[in-house]
């Protein structure tokens, strides 16, 4: 079965430009069994989601696709209100699946925004600071339960446990088959290439003891454009950002290199 997983499509950036990422692809990609889209989707998803979707599904069928959020798809919108996405996709008929199992042939595939914890480098507090100032997230995020007050590094660490004791949880399960975890952040901090004190933090956490215990074939991320991909014991990191346009000279060629059998 051929998958797709890909992360940081940026619909509306490439809608903006008028460029299609999926053109002379286009057969490729409705021969597709699944495509699981692992954040970064567009900003203000409650307008733009549709507009992703609709193009999207001119190519795959709905029940073929899968999503769920990066930290873009809450910008102008609320970090805890995952539900009305939920909702959004479901309109669709896209399977929203942030925090679970994908089940295709063989293989499962665990999926889940994971953020970071903040701990890189010169830890949580310092990290934590920088990001605020520097990075649009606590600019463009809300609250919802917190009154609509602006998104803090606190609320990424809260989500970013919750979510890694989900994923843990659930690599724990006895499967027979392989296992394909899906983060938008990635796991490892060497995947990262341009790196900056204080901000590597924001893109990635340092999972190696996770690996290492549950060892799954793979784990695909995105959030970092230009990360790498790296070998740790027997899992593949394996980084599946496509990018903005101004990033991408062949975006097609992109694709076809994300596209793998199970």
């Amino acid at each position: 079965m051929r998958i797709l997983v890909l992360s940081d499509l940026h619909d509306d950036f490439w809608a903006a430009t008028q460029r299609d990422p999926f053109e002379g692809i286009e057969p490729l990609i409705a021969g597709l069994d699944h495509l699981i889209l692992a954040g970064d989707v567009s900003n203000k998803p409650k307008v733009r989601w549709k507009h992703a979707f609709q193009r999207i599904l001119r190519l795959v069928p709905p029940e073929r696709v899968s999503v769920f959020p990066g930290n873009h798809d809450f910008y102008d919108f609320c970090i805890d209100d995952e539900d009305r996405l939920r909702q959004i996709a479901a309109s669709f008929g896209v399977g929203y699946v942030q925090k679970a199992q994908i089940h295709i042939g063989p293989a499962r595939f665990l999926c889940a925004t994971l953020w970071t914890d903040l701990e890189l480098g010169r830890g949580r507090v310092i990290n934590g600071r920088v990001a605020a100032e520097r990075m649009n997230d606590f600019r463009a995020i809300r609250v919802a339960s917190g009154g609509y007050r602006k998104l803090r590094p606190s609320d990424v660490v809260t989500q970013h446990h919750d979510h890694l004791a989900w994923l843990t949880e659930a690599l724990g399960q006895p499967f027979d088959g392989d296992t394909y975890v899906v983060t938008h952040h990635a796991p490892h901090p060497d995947v990262l290439t341009e790196r900056s004190e204080g901000l590597d933090a924001a893109f990635a956490s340092d999972l190696r003891e996770v690996i290492a215990t549950y060892r799954p074939k793979a784990w695909l991320f995105g959030h970092s454009h230009s990360a790498i991909d790296l070998t740790v014991g027997a899992t593949a990191l394996r980084n599946v950002s496509l990018g903005y346009p101004d990033e991408v000279a062949d975006p097609g060629a992109r694709i076809r290199k994300l596209i793998f059998e199970v």
